[in-house]
């Protein structure tokens, strides 16, 4: 099963049972999985994460944090640094566990984000994402509503995966840019306009508890 399989997979699922990309891909993958095994390559690591998340053993645990309600495949692994990214643990070496989310683009899975438990730090399986939520960005940019931008993957799960993640922040202007408002933590609001300062126009900065404010 190819990429360009799932991708068209996703489509007629998509088409037929008038559900999101995202539903749409999670529901991809389960069937694709359940028929002829985990795919190669990182659709069989998001599988794989997938399968792990479905455990009996972890579902209250799943409720309890809020993150039932997802709408894409997710799932956990035990992730080992390597340089800028991220690689799958071997066996038994010391790693920590992560939430794994995939990142899309054109609808289609192109990388993996892992964000760890403790500390929470993102880090992409092949480099290729700058942000989790593309649809989200440019669904907000065609339409100039508000893109709410999370702190981590592990918040934008919980928010039900709407929105956006900024996982490399060199690249977050060309990503967000067109994007008139983003709405935020207090705590990320600072990076978030240093990293668009550059922007034309710049992007208006909003988060809860206070008043809207420009990002001059």
């Amino acid at each position: 099963m190819t990429r360009a399989d799932f991708e068209e997979r996703a489509a007629i699922i998509e088409h037929d049972g008038g559900l999101s990309r995202a539903e749409a891909e999670a529901l991809a993958l389960r069937e694709i999985r359940d028929l002829a095994g985990d795919p190669p390559g990182i659709l069989g690591e998001l599988a794989r994460a997938d399968r792990r998340r479905q455990h009996p053993d972890l579902a209250s645990m799943i409720v309890a944090l809020g993150l039932g309600l997802a709408r894409c495949p997710w799932g956990f692994d035990h992730v080992v640094a390597d340089g800028e990214t991220y690689r799958p643990a071997i066996d038994a070496e010391p790693a920590h566990a992560a939430f794994i989310v995939p990142g899309v683009e054109d609808g289609a899975v192109v990388d993996l984000v892992a964000c760890t438990v403790t500390p929470q730090r993102m880090r992409s399986r092949l480099g290729c994402a700058a942000v989790v939520g593309s649809d989200e960005i440019e669904r907000a940019r065609e339409t100039d509503a508000p893109l709410l931008v999370f702190d981590n993957t592990i918040r934008w799960l919980r928010g039900y995966s709407r929105g956006a993640v900024i996982v490399d922040w060199i690249r977050a202007a060309r990503e967000i840019e067109g994007v008139q408002t983003l709405m935020c933590s207090a705590a990320l609001a600072p990076r978030l306009r240093d990293a668009t300062r550059r922007c034309w126009p710049r992007p208006t900065i909003a988060f809860a508890g206070e008043a809207m404010c420009h990002a001059a």
